[in-house]
């Protein structure tokens, strides 16, 4: 995970941090959760687990019981839509797991990228085969948005998941004109 520490930290670092008035960690996971938590430790956060997810929701309630602008929210992205409007949304290895409870990554991807927001932020494994990086390319250009930056990131400590290796991290800062 250190590559998805380096890249989220870069692509936030990137964004006027005065500016950032509330976040969505859409799939929410202890990383991607920390990394926010203690950047924006006075920003409303609403942290996203598909509803039932216990090891997601059992591994932020460390990080969300301690923080009063934190609200874990059970919800399937796919099948609930989202109105609220956020400043930043952050897909953390969200994308890979759609399949995991039923859905497809080209449907997840889709109802992330039609959320209101003024950037979004994905991260995941190359390596991962339940991710199409074209894809994320080809939505950003069917819905207008500006890919800000895109990043590549070698881990020196390879994370084994049951159909994968995840060597190299990659993400992509996403900007709503």
């Amino acid at each position: 995970m250190e590559g998805h520490k380096i890249i989220l930290n870069d692509f936030l670092n990137l964004i006027k941090r005065e500016d950032i008035t509330s976040i969505l960690d859409a799939g929410s996971g202890r990383t991607s959760l920390s990394v926010i938590a203690n950047s924006f430790s006075n920003t409303p956060i609403d942290a996203v687990v598909y509803p039932g997810d216990m090891r997601k929701i059992n591994s932020i309630k460390e990080i969300s019981d301690h923080n009063e602008n934190i609200s874990v929210i059970e919800k399937d992205i796919c099948r609930d839509t989202v109105i609220k409007a956020y400043y930043i949304i952050i897909a953390h290895l969200l994308l890979g797991e759609a399949t995991k409870f039923g859905n497809l990554f080209e449907e997840l991807l889709e109802k992330v990228i039609i959320m209101k927001y003024k950037y979004l932020i994905i991260i995941d494994y190359l390596e991962d085969p339940a991710v199409n990086e074209n894809n994320i390319m080809k939505m950003c250009e069917k819905y207008n948005l500006t890919i800000v930056c895109n990043s590549v990131f070698t881990n020196q400590d390879p994370q084994v998941w049951e159909n994968f290796t995840g060597v190299h991290s990659f993400g992509y800062l996403i900007k709503r004109l």
